[in-house]
């Protein structure tokens, strides 16, 4: 029990008569400071003003979720310091755009996504409490274009790298260029009410749920762009060098469809759609600058319609094989419209070529986490789709994978497989490059797979020739910092993971060319990275070559199987060795990359490659 101190006997006390008199008093909070909005923005991307109690005042331009952008209508002149500023609001205080308000609330950069998040910061009024002046005009919008205001065509971030924009002194000490560096200049936008003129679409809607949807366009139809830098529907080309760290195409901007803002349902836009000028206010979120429209927006001319380059079921002399990522498909109801879709394209588009190798298979359970790795009821639903519609009667391989070892989506237990036409192609062996087989081989990194997907090797027969496909699916991106986001320059997920899997992959293909110089093998799949990455352009092939890769021998505006937030790219290969490259042939077939993504009415969120070889 406590000690307590009693005093000795005899001896005065004297207790305090008012000990509240004594305690020290709360200073009083300080007033808020009468500013401008320009002033809490400041030229940078963190506040010089954070943690201050302020007034403002402004017209409010849009509201949407209990979060408001409040605009100076008179500004302070300066481009590189916003006008506008983010304000949360309290539920019950809602007010409408045209509103002319006094803000008073304290300076905050908050951070989309939770601070775990690489996202930048946004500055806010927090707390804020509202006074009502009366209505006002919206201010004029700043008008986006070619010979405009115009997004930075060269770089996102350059100055004073490595650096951290969400810590205050790095940010400040950082040198912000909106001339040069998109990053700032978008930085000097946010709030803004803007207009993009006469934007083409570079992306297909993406729907997420009912609520809210995106596309990603070029200003004035990408006016000043070359040529060389667009695909052949209109989209732009990502053509980032070796270390997939150059441009990334600044130009590009981001509509965001927020029902909040324009009630209704997305329109359903596909890459190369024109639309009519599109207005609304800069926002940032899930680590993207964005433009959230206030009004319809409406497609002033669709796409042209291009003629495919499909190849023809029938090939005389040739083999065809292909290489599809069929976006984690199960066996469920809900995967059976993705189906149809994939047993039409199959059927039709593709082919029906006699190898085709698949990626993201989940087992029979689907992303249900039970303990099952069995693939049979996938792969069978696959089939019976493609001969339904008009294909043929195709067997499937794979092997299922070890409970929750191969990373993707949590319980589907995607894996690499194959479907083969046995009246066309024999099926000799099929095995996993297990890390004893690569061990083996003598690759560098025998254990590369170890988190990702196992390669899927096949030994066929066709026409009494043999031919190795081996079908992978690399270390995914996910897991990368935004382009966009605090962190600069931006951190690439699975980047050493996928070098050393190349590395083993073509020490294995090295070994079987030891064995026989004239062997006929096929190295294919998603290998999540781009054909002028060094992976691909160097430590694939290797010196000397033994790996040739079939992305060259497509045109430019052609050469595309993905489309990440406007930027068209290939991250779905073929390679060959010696023996199969005289006369190959490959194709990108633009099914599903160019147009929009909706919710269950997907075939899948890349293209597939077919290749065609001389036999």
């Amino acid at each position: 029990m406590p000690t307590r101190c009693v005093p000795p006997a005899g001896l005065l006390v004297v207790l305090p008569v008012a000990v509240t008199l004594l305690a020290p008093r709360t200073p009083a909070a300080p007033a808020p400071l009468d500013t401008t909005i320009a002033a809490i923005q400041g030229r940078g991307h963190y506040s010089p003003l954070a943690g201050r109690a302020v007034r403002v005042s402004g017209v409010v331009t849009s509201v949407a979720r209990e979060m408001a952008t409040l605009q100076d209508p008179a500004g302070d002149g300066d481009s590189a310091t916003s006008d506008a500023v983010m304000v949360q609001l309290a539920a019950t205080a809602l007010p409408r755009p045209g509103d002319r308000v006094s803000v008073t609330g304290t300076v905050a950069e908050v951070v989309p996504g939770g601070e775990r998040t690489a996202n930048l910061s946004v500055t806010t009024i927090v707390r804020a409490r509202i006074r009502m002046l009366g209505r006002a005009p919206l201010p004029g919008p700043i008008r986006i274009g070619a010979a405009t205001p115009r997004p930075v065509r060269e770089i996102i971030s350059a100055d004073e790298l490595p650096v951290n924009l969400r810590d205050p002194a790095r940010a400040r000490a950082n040198r912000f260029d909106p001339d040069a560096d998109a990053i700032d200049w978008l930085e000097a936008l946010e709030g803004m009410r803007v207009t993009v003129l006469s934007p083409i679409a570079v992306s297909g809607t993406q729907v997420f749920g009912p609520g809210a949807a995106e596309m990603v366009v070029l200003p004035e139809g990408g006016m000043g762009i070359a040529a060389g830098r667009r695909t052949a529907a209109g989209g732009i080309l990502l053509q980032s060098g070796p270390g997939n760290l150059g441009s990334q195409n600044p130009e590009r901007i981001q509509l965001q469809l927020d029902r909040a803002l324009v009630p209704g349902p997305a329109p359903r836009i596909r890459v190369g759609d024109r639309l009519e000028d599109a207005t609304g206010v800069v926002r940032y979120d899930f680590g993207n600058y964005e433009v959230a429209v206030t009004a319809p927006l409406r497609r002033r001319a669709p796409a042209p319609s291009l003629a495919g380059a499909a190849p023809r079921g029938v090939w005389p002399g040739r083999l065809a094989i292909a290489t599809y990522n069929v976006l984690n498909l199960s066996p469920g109801w809900e995967d059976s419209l993705q189906r149809r879709l994939l047993g039409s394209q199959i059927a039709g588009a593709l082919g029906a070529p006699p190898i085709l190798a698949l990626q993201e298979i989940q087992d029979d359970s689907g992303e249900r986490d039970d303990g099952t790795t069995s693939a049979d009821a996938t792969l069978a639903a696959l089939a019976d789709a493609v001969r339904a519609a008009g294909g043929p009667d195709y067997r499937w391989v794979d092997v299922a994978p070890e409970d929750g070892r191969q990373g993707g989506v949590p319980g589907g237990n995607i894996r690499n497989a194959f479907l083969y036409d046995p009246a066309r192609a024999r099926l000799v062996r099929c095995t996993t490059l297990t890390p004893a087989l690569l061990r083996e081989a003598g690759a560098p990194e025998p254990d590369a797979f170890r988190d990702a997907r196992d390669p899927l090797l096949g030994d066929f027969e066709v026409g009494g020739r043999g031919i190795t496909v081996i079908n992978n699916h690399l270390t995914s991106r996910y897991g990368s910092t935004p382009a966009y986001g605090a962190v600069q320059p931006f951190v690439q997920a699975g980047e050493s993971a996928r070098a050393a899997q190349v590395a083993a992959l073509r020490a294995y293909v090295g070994g079987i060319l030891a064995r026989d110089p004239a062997a006929r093998v096929a190295v294919l799949g998603d290998m999540n990275t781009f054909e002028f990455t060094d992976d691909l352009a160097a430590l694939l092939p290797g010196t000397p070559s033994l790996l040739h890769p079939l992305a060259d021998r497509v045109p430019a505006p052609q050469r595309y199987s993905y489309n990440y937030e406007g930027n068209s790219q290939a991250l779905d290969h073929v390679f060959v060795t010696r023996a199969l490259l005289d006369g190959a042939e490959m194709t990108y077939l633009h099914l599903n990359a160019d147009f929009p993504a909706l919710p269950g009415a997907t075939a899948s969120d890349h293209d597939p490659a077919v290749a065609t070889l001389r036999w």
